[in-house]
C-alpha cells in the first residue's frame, strides 16, 4: 500500500457570523459519498453545514462496491482508510476480461501500477459500510446530520435557499445561505433548478446482488463482453469470506429501444457465470437482486444555479465507460467545496460567482471522462457491436501478451491515469501492424453502418451527428490538455 497523506491539512478560518436570515451556511442534501464528504471537507473549514438525508443509516445501495485507487486516497485524506484496512478487506490487484464466455485476459491489473503514489489495489466496500463510515467521518468534523429527513422541495427566497423537509408526519423549512444537491439519479435539488438530466444516451440501468460460495479468493475481478449486454457488460467483484458482488448493465437507451428486460439479462448472466468461471460454479445468491440506475458524465450539464451546486451522481459524475461513480463523486465534492467556500467568503450566491464550479470540474475531469464519452457513445450503437466485439476480443489477446499495450489501452476501462493520445497512437501502431485484421475490422464496421442507416435513418443520423460532435471536443482537449488531472487528485 503506497503511504497517502492523512488527518487534518491546514484549515481556513470559519466563517464570520454576521447577522442573517438563515440558519445555516450550507444545506446538504443527500448522505452518500458525495454529500458526506462534501459536508466534512466544509464542516473541518468551520462552515455551518447541515446534512439532511431521507433514509437511516447504515442502509444498502445498489452499486458495484467497487472502489479504485483514487477513491482510496481520499478515504486516506480524511483519515477514514485505516478504519477501512482494520475489516481486512480483501485487495483487488488482478482482473479477467470474458468476451462472449472466453477468457481472453488475466493477470495483474497493469495501469494500477503506474503511479507509486496511489494504492496498488483496489477494495470492494459494500455501500452500507462505506457511507456510513463517511457520514459519521462528517458528524466527527463538525456537521450537523439529520436522518429520515425526506426533502420535497428547493426554491430560492429573499432569505436565502429555502428547503421543505418531511420527518414522519411533520413538515418544516430550513434556510441557508447556499444548498447542494447530493441527492443521487433522482435529486429533488437538481429537479427543483431545471437540471434533472434524463436523456437515455447517459442512463444505465443494472441489477446487482451478493452471492457467497466464490471458491477461491484471489482477488480477481472479472468483467463479462456479451452480445447481449452490448453496450454494457457483466462484472464479479470477489470480497472476503467467498462472496461477491455481481451485476449487469446496460444503457437505458438500448433497453428502450429492443424492449430488454434487465432482470432477465440478470438470470442469464448469473447461469452463464457458473458455467463460463470456473471459482464461481457453487455461487448462491444471498438474497434477491436490486436494480439502480447511473447517470453518466456525457450528460453532465452546468451542475450550478442560483443558490448552489450539483455533486456525485446528481450532477452525473460516473465514468461513461465503467459506471463507476464513488471516487468521482468524491472528487467532485472535493471541488464543490472550493467554489462554496469562495461564494461565503463573498457573501455572493448568484448563479455567476457559483459558475467557477463548472470551470473546474470540466478542467479536471474533461481531460480523460470526453474521451471516454466518446468512446462511450460510439458504441451506443448496437449494429456495430460485431465490429466492436471482435476487435475487442483481438485487442485482449494482444494485451495478455504486451503489458505496455494492456497499461495503456486497458486505462480506458479504470484506469488511475488515462492518456487518449497514448491509446490511440496504440491503436493506430496496432492497426498498421496487422493489415489483414484491419481490413477485416473495416468490413465489419461497414456492413454495421450500413445495418443501421437501413434499420433506422433518423436514429442513425442523430447517432453519427453525436459521434462527430464528440470528436472534436476530444481533438479541442488533446490540443490543449497536459496530462490527466484526476491522477494527481483534487490537492
Amino acid at each position: 500500500m503506497a503511504t497517502l497523506p492523512t488527518g487534518r491539512q491546514s484549515l481556513r478560518p470559519p466563517i464570520r457570523r454576521a447577522r442573517r436570515p438563515h440558519s445555516h451556511d450550507v444545506i446538504v442534501v443527500g448522505a452518500g459519498p458525495s454529500g458526506s464528504v462534501l459536508a466534512w471537507e466544509l464542516a473541518r473549514q468551520g462552515v455551518d453545514v447541515l446534512v439532511l438525508d431521507g433514509a437511516a443509516f447504515p442502509r444498502d445501495k445498489v452499486c458495484g462496491d467497487y472502489l479504485e485507487p483514487r477513491g482510496l486516497r481520499v478515504l486516506a485524506r480524511m483519515g477514514c482508510l485505516e478504519a477501512v484496512e482494520r475489516d481486512a478487506p480483501l485487495p483487488i490487484s488482478r482482473s479477467a476480461t470474458f468476451v462472449n464466455g472466453r477468457r481472453l485476459y488475466h493477470g495483474r491489473i497493469p495501469f494500477y501500477s503506474v503511479r507509486t503514489d496511489l494504492p496498488a489495489c483496489g477494495y470492494i466496500i459494500p455501500r452500507r459500510t462505506l457511507d456510513d463510515l463517511l457520514l459519521q467521518t462528517a458528524a466527527r468534523a463538525g456537521a450537523t446530520v439529520q436522518q429520515e429527513s425526506y426533502v420535497t422541495a428547493v426554491r430560492n427566497s429573499a432569505r436565502g435557499v429555502e428547503v421543505e423537509v418531511r420527518q414522519g408526519r411533520s413538515r418544516r423549512v430550513v434556510r441557508a445561505a447556499l444548498v447542494a444537491g447530493a441527492d443521487g439519479v433522482n435529486s429533488v435539488v437538481a429537479r427543483s433548478a431545471g437540471l434533472l438530466v434524463s436523456d437515455p444516451r447517459y442512463v444505465a440501468v443494472a441489477q446487482r446482488a451478493y452471492a457467497e460460495g466464490v471458491e477461491k479468493d484471489d482477488g480477481e475481478a472479472a468483467f463479462f463482453f456479451d452480445v447481449d449486454l452490448f453496450p454494457g457488460y457483466g462484472w464479479a467483484f470477489p470480497m472476503a469470506g467467498g462472496r461477491v458482488n455481481l451485476g449487469v448493465g446496460i444503457l437505458a437507451e438500448t433497453r428502450d429501444r429492443l424492449g430488454i428486460r434487465v432482470p432477465d439479462l440478470f438470470r442469464t448472466f448469473l447461469g452463464r457465470l457458473r458455467r463460463a468461471h470456473p471459482r464461481f460454479r457453487k455461487l448462491q445468491l444471498c438474497r434477491p437482486p436490486i436494480g439502480g440506475i447511473v447517470k453518466t458524465y456525457g450528460g453532465a450539464g452546468p451542475n450550478h444555479f442560483a443558490g448552489g451546486l450539483l455533486v456525485g451522481d446528481a450532477g452525473s459524475f460516473v465514468d461513461p465507460m465503467t459506471g463507476e461513480g464513488i471516487s468521482p463523486a468524491m472528487e467532485s465534492s472535493l471541488l464543490a467545496a472550493r467554489t462554496l467556500r469562495r461564494a461565503l467568503d463573498a457573501g455572493r450566491f448568484d448563479r455567476p460567482t457559483l459558475a467557477a464550479y463548472e470551470r473546474e470540474f470540466r478542467a479536471y475531469f474533461d481531460p480523460a471522462m470526453a474521451f471516454l464519452d466518446l468512446v462511450a457513445a460510439t458504441l451506443r450503437n448496437g449494429h456495430m457491436k460485431d465490429w466492436w466485439l471482435s476487435a475487442f476480443s483481438r485487442g485482449c489477446r494482444q494485451a495478455q501478451r504486451d503489458q505496455a499495450l494492456a497499461r495503456v489501452t486497458g486505462a480506458c476501462f479504470g484506469g488511475v491515469e488515462l492518456d487518449p493520445r497514448a491509446v490511440l497512437w496504440q491503436l493506430l501502431g496496432r492497426t498498421c501492424a496487422d493489415v489483414g485484421a484491419f481490413a477485416s475490422d473495416l468490413i465489419a464496421c461497414q456492413v454495421g453502418w450500413w445495418r443501421s442507416l437501413a434499420a433506422d435513418p433518423v436514429w442513425h443520423a442523430s447517432w453519427a451527428m453525436d459521434v462527430q460532435k464528440k470528436w472534436l471536443r476530444v481533438l479541442s482537449i488533446l490540443g490543449t490538455a497536459g496530462g490527466d488531472p484526476r491522477a494527481v487528485g483534487v490537492l
